[in-house]
């Protein structure tokens, strides 16, 4: 027998699932995330992962983790002392930017400054041109000039991005290779290397930001794997990428800013494939955790894909999973302003000091603190990773900054608390189907994360969606994800086309040399041909648009296909199509897949119930009123069992909220789903 573990690092906890492979028995638990260090809680984890399934390193078979080291770098402006070696002329390029401002109507709303400071801006004459052509390429002098520069400026990571290298990246390979050689100790990120794409400002951005990150994410992956090591695992160690795709240590270190989303996309992308048995519809994703909810829509089980987003203001230029980020989870503080208005996030109390209910010296009351108050969750038998939480602390803490400036009792308090929450939440959802073309009264909501079950009904009944579902294990579903994701590589070539009859073969000349290159990745990883798996995408626009949209190809694809659901998308998302006019190609991407995951089955299937029927009794608070409510352990539920609310579901990772209002039923897999009775 084997064991394969999958974890997650969350700001507030650090969640892990082990998965006997033979047994199929499954293993959860949460622990408080060590933000000052990461590795810390990872490996405790694994301590205790290992103590529970009563197995030991050396049986462990596969590890792969979801790591926010890299965003919280970027956020937090913790990275390295960097520079950037550009092109001639073209050193201000990450100052000016885009025209666009972050948002049109509010003047105090800046873009953050630059990530390189302009003293630390250097300059080569070099040129190539769009086409891929050498025009001017790059002297040794002057290469050995800008590194003496960098060892003055006292830089340990650079960032080197010319003009137009993917389209050639010769000039790039040519100035990494002479300054890997006379500054051996400085960490350098190619562009070419990190987003081999045009549109210079996002490029160069990218590079950037994985060259500021790189020597603090490798510090971390590092520490990790020898940790790790030292408890006696020996299989391949893994992370994910914001593309849902699993990459080694290695190249974590190498591209750490591929990893910018990581424990999220992997969620998104497991969602499909473990409920896809049960034909919901369209799906929103509704991950809540304890510092922030992650949002993404799937149509068809299947994750948008996106080429470009922000972290942290800064775009990112690379393969990722389509997911919305909001500051609002269990651990957002609420207040209220100089106006007399109650507000819920954006800051949060974190994992240190967390909620006032954790007793750890926070005092401003928190989303957590409110559900305290209100009865939804138990603060003697919390979520695993919580000690037993202080109630009186929680009440104490919205008695003072919310209930008492709004002359209010403490359960309306935390009733408003809750409401802003939900409503926050319920407007991001609402943007997002509607910048997407999706109707949101047809969607189901797939409620996990530590307290998305806790807000799902809220956040329903605020947008008149009337399903949500709630999988098995929600509080650690993106470390179970890490179970259903394969290890992936992406690849692209920039090639603006004509979508004409003559230059079909051409984009077809174009994917073969990509899949050249990602079965050649393949065979180095030793994947059998039987587990190889290939996916395409077009990113096509109309000629004189400044924005693409992501066209999946099939091997049933031909050209009039191709240009017929761009045109459907297009029409879906922008609203209006231009039949006559050109249809251009603009990025050719592929997605080499190594089917290594787990079968799905394994990661739904339930126990038979423990203690069939149990429930308790006590008061919880919906709507303004205190209500009697059962209280059942999510253990002792059988299929096709139909609960009504007012019920609390509780179980080892999360707690499911079912108002009045609404009933569930038990699938035959243990994914709960909830209608709304009203």
């Amino acid at each position: 027998m084997s064991l394969r573990i999958g974890l997650d690092v969350g700001g507030t906890f650090t969640d892990l699932t082990g998965l006997a492979t033979e047994s199929g028995q499954m293993f959860s638990l949460k622990i408080r995330s060590t933000p000052s260090d990461p590795s810390f809680a990872i490996l405790e984890g694994l301590k205790k992962i290992l103590e529970l399934s009563k197995f030991t390193g050396s049986d462990v078979s596969f590890f792969g983790h979801g790591t926010t080291v890299v965003t919280n770098g970027i956020i937090e402006r913790k990275g390295a002392n960097l520079g950037i070696i550009t092109t001639f002329g073209f050193k201000d390029i990450l100052e000016l930017a885009r025209q666009s401002r972050p948002h049109v109507y509010d003047y105090s709303k800046k873009r953050p400054l630059p990530i390189v400071p302009r003293r630390h801006r250097f300059e080569i004459r070099e040129r190539t041109s769009a086409s891929g052509e050498i025009i001017v390429a790059p002297k040794i002098s002057e290469i050995d000039t800008v590194a003496k520069k960098v060892l003055d400026s006292g830089l340990n990571a650079l960032a080197i991005c010319f003009l137009h290298s993917y389209a050639n990246p010769q000039n790039e390979l040519l100035v990494a290779k002479e300054l890997t050689s006379s500054l051996p100790d400085i960490f350098i990120s190619t562009s070419h290397e990190i987003a081999a794409e045009y549109r210079e400002y996002e490029r160069f951005s990218t590079v950037a930001l994985n060259a500021f990150i790189g020597l603090k994410a490798g510090d971390y992956f590092n520490r990790t794997q020898d940790g790790i090591r030292k408890q006696g695992i020996k299989a391949p160690l893994y992370t994910i990428t914001s593309n849902a795709g699993l990459i080694d240590i290695k190249t974590a270190i190498k591209t750490p800013i591929k990893t910018a989303l990581s424990g999220p996309a992997a969620g998104v992308s497991g969602i499909g494939r473990m409920l896809g048995r049960h034909n919901l519809g369209d799906l929103v994703t509704f991950d809540v955790g304890g510092t922030s909810t992650d949002i993404a829509i799937l149509e068809k089980n299947k994750p948008r894909p996106v080429r470009t987003r922000l972290v942290s203001g800064f775009p990112v230029l690379a393969p990722m999973i389509d997911i919305e980020v909001i500051g609002a989870g269990g651990g957002s503080l609420a207040s209220v302003d100089a106006g007399g208005a109650l507000a819920v996030g954006p800051l949060s109390a974190g994992s240190e000091p967390g909620p006032a209910a954790f007793g750890k010296g926070g005092c401003i009351p928190t989303l957590t603190d409110a559900a305290i108050i209100l009865g939804r969750i138990d603060p003697i038998k919390p979520i695993s990773g919580a000690n037993i939480l202080d109630y009186n602390a929680a009440s104490r803490a919205i008695e003072k900054f919310v209930a008492t400036p709004l002359n209010s009792k403490v359960e309306v308090a935390a009733q408003g608390i809750v409401s802003i929450a939900a409503a926050n939440m319920a407007r991001t959802i609402r943007s997002a189907a509607a910048s997407r073309g999706v109707d949101t009264d047809k969607l189901t909501i797939v409620a996990y994360g530590g307290a998305g079950p806790l807000f799902a009904a809220d956040v329903a009944d605020n947008l008149d969606i009337t399903q949500f579902v709630v999988p098995m294990e929600p509080g650690t579903l993106c470390a179970r994800a890490m179970l259903v994701s394969d290890l992936a590589k992406d690849f692209s070539k920039t090639q603006i086309i004509d979508l004409e009859i003559g230059n079909w073969e051409r984009l077809n000349a174009i994917f073969r040399e990509l899949e050249a290159s990602g079965q050649n990745w393949l065979q180095s990883e030793g994947v059998p041909i039987g587990k190889r798996k290939i996916e395409k995408i077009i990113e096509m626009r109309y000629r004189g648009q400044n924005f693409e949209l992501s066209i999946p190809l099939t091997s049933e694809e031909n050209l009039t296909t191709l240009c017929k659901n761009f045109a459907d998308i297009h029409l879906k998302e922008q609203g209006y199509v231009l039949n006559s006019h050109p249809i251009q190609a603009v990025t050719l991407r592929l997605k080499a897949i190594a089917q290594i995951s787990t079968s799905d089955s394994l990661l739904t299937d339930v126990d038979k119930p423990s203690r069939k029927g149990k429930f308790d009794r006590k008061v919880a608070w919906f709507y303004g009123k205190a209500y009697e409510t059962k209280v059942h352990l999510r253990e002792s539920l059988v299929a096709n069992a139909i609960l009504d609310g007012p019920a609390i579901i509780q179980e080892n990772t999360s707690t499911t909220v079912l108002p009045p209002s609404w009933q569930v039923r038990i699938l035959g897999d243990g994914t709960m789903l909830a209608n709304s009775k009203g």
